[in-house]
């Protein structure tokens, strides 16, 4: 029988800044219930947020240690794992996990107290981003490599400075890990994801490989690049690439829509108030209205503590927690309408 709907945790500032606490939320607890391998695209986006979520490696303020990082991924039947980036020190983090069956890159969002990640948010300028793509097995071209005849003879792939800077940092990682797992199980899924900018490098990840056997799934994810851009990281023949937005999210809204930012994937579904999932056409209230909706009611004041501070409304939907809280409850709300 599925299980029952979890509540949202609170709506503060803190539940807004960190994960939860190791005692209000527990990972991949559904994991037996709902498997990843085979599932629809709406339990692998619960598996995805989990995994977005645990990418923190916090419980509340204070880091996980290992043997509870390694525990919650093994709750998941992700038995194997390799620590992406420096976790000792600030800067681009995630973590490739997996079992024969599939695997999870997962990219850690921006953290308050990491300086780098932060600068890399907001670093808005748009530059050229080569084409990385390869085939499964074949050599990994240079960072550093243009091709001249794209450059010539098509519009130019430009994305987000602060992301690409970031995603580079951990490249040669992200690419062993990748390619290593992908010739050991050439045809398992490899699983794209993360929150807030973890969803940015995600995207941007997805967009360098060439293989029909990954998939992408980001939460609260803001946009990346321009059309040519778009083009380029839904050319490939996948399995599938999907967006999930909640609510009033007001990250999804940046930067502003315009020539030269879109989003991608173009495939989004978000969150009503009550916790219903629709398809979006990707205005809603549109950018403006939205970051209006989302800092109106930002407290002057944080003297009290981020624990007793409300978020206000619109802000507090860019939670971890609550993106991984209203995907698993979706889930188990299609598993009662189908029963």
């Amino acid at each position: 029988m599925p299980v029952q709907e979890m509540p949202l945790l609170p709506g503060t500032l803190k539940n807004l800044f960190y994960p939860p606490e190791k005692d209000e939320y527990t990972y991949f607890a559904s994991a037996r219930t709902y498997p990843f391998a085979g599932a629809d695209k709406f339990v692998k986006a619960a598996w995805a947020a989990d995994a977005s979520t645990l990418a923190y490696a916090r419980y509340g303020k204070q880091p996980m240690s290992e043997d509870d990082f390694k525990e919650n991924l093994q709750r998941g039947g992700l038995t194997d794992y390799t620590k992406i980036g420096d976790w000792a020190a600030p800067g681009t983090q995630g973590y490739f996990a997996s079992n024969e069956h599939f695997a999870m890159l997962a990219f850690r969002g921006t953290e308050i107290d990491d300086a780098v990640a932060k600068f890399d948010d907001v670093d808005i300028v748009l530059v050229h981003e080569p084409d990385y793509r390869t085939a499964p097995g074949e050599a990994q071209p240079a960072l550093g490599h243009l091709s001249v005849i794209e450059h010539l003879f098509s519009l130019p792939c430009l994305v987000h400075r602060g992301f690409q800077r970031a995603l580079n940092q951990v490249w040669d990682q992200v690419h062993g890990c990748v390619t290593a797992y992908r010739q050991k199980f050439p045809h398992a899924e490899i699983c794209f994801t993360g929150h807030s900018l973890g969803a940015a490098l995600a995207v941007l990840a997805f967009s360098r490989f060439a293989d029909a056997g990954i998939s992408l799934f980001t939460v609260g994810c803001p946009r990346v690049g321009d059309q040519a851009f778009v083009k380029r990281a839904l050319s490939g023949q996948s399995r599938g690439a999907f967006r999930f937005v909640n609510l009033n999210d007001p990250v999804a809204h940046i930067p502003l829509e315009s020539c030269f930012y879109r989003h991608a994937p173009q495939e989004c579904y978000r969150f009503d108030q009550d916790g219903n999932l629709g398809t979006d056409d990707g205005r809603f209230k549109g950018d403006v209205d939205a970051l209006r909706v989302a800092i109106a009611g930002l407290p002057g004041d944080f003297r009290s503590g981020l624990e007793k501070i409300q978020a206000p409304a619109g802000v507090v939907d860019h939670s971890p927690a609550r993106y991984s809280i209203r995907l698993w409850n979706w889930v188990t709300r299609e598993a009662r309408a189908t029963a």
